[in-house]
């Protein structure tokens, strides 16, 4: 089932990456949170705790609990140690097989988001929006056409430029639907604002290969990739 998940985002990236076409425009505060963000994606979590529910038709519904240790690197890219755990995320001796297959899939889809906010995608400047008692600038980015469509809309603190929150959501025609919701910490090392917790779901379409994922994880304890 995992592989089939993968295969239906690659499909997905495929038909979305080549649709960062349009200029963005050069708001003051969303370039200096895009030079963060970019910053932060040198960096990594050592850990990643995950939690997947999924559902397939004729097939009992599943839960799996795994957490994803950093080990090393590969060309500078991470490379995970991952493990089936019960669900106060104690590994299983039993089951210590790698579940590798649903870290590459939401890295996939990070990297999809990334291709659209550093792209030059329209951003769109919107209303600004209390949240969590906290006066935020509220920015949207939206592609639409040929059978997809995806809109992310961000929340930043106009203080520390830092993401406090980012929505997506993703259609393409009979491949899939995927929406996700991701909180930011406060500003730590260096002053950037890492992913702290992410939950969402994903609706496989493919016909005989369709499923209901519901995800939600943590990423914890970043660290800067290495220097060339």
């Amino acid at each position: 089932m995992i592989k089939q998940i993968k295969t239906s985002i690659f499909l997905v990236s495929l038909v979305i990456l080549p649709a960062a076409h349009a200029r963005a425009e050069a708001d003051p505060l969303w370039n200096k949170t895009m030079s963060q963000y970019k910053l932060t994606n040198q960096w990594v979590p050592k850990e990643i705790r995950t939690q997947i529910n999924a559902e397939r038709k004729d097939q009992p519904d599943k839960t799996a609990y795994i957490k994803s240790t950093l080990n090393g690197w590969e060309k500078q890219e991470p490379k995970y140690t991952s493990a089936t755990t019960d669900s106060n995320w104690q590994i299983l001796p039993e089951q210590k097989k790698s579940s590798d297959g649903i870290n590459k899939m939401l890295t996939g889809l990070d990297e999809l988001k990334s291709s659209l906010l550093e792209g030059e995608v329209k951003v769109k400047r919107l209303n600004s929006e209390n949240l969590d008692g906290k006066n935020l600038a509220v920015f949207q980015l939206s592609d639409d056409g040929a059978g997809k469509k995806i809109d992310i809309k961000v929340w930043v603190n106009p203080d520390t430029a830092c993401m406090v929150k980012m929505d997506t959501s993703m259609h393409v025609a009979f491949y899939a639907d995927a929406d996700f919701s991701t909180r930011y910490t406060e500003p730590g090392k260096e002053g950037l604002c890492f992913r702290g917790k992410m939950q969402g779901n994903i609706d496989i379409q493919i016909p005989f290969k369709k499923a209901k994922m519901s995800i939600k994880q943590n990423h914890a304890d970043w660290t800067p990739k290495p220097v060339n």
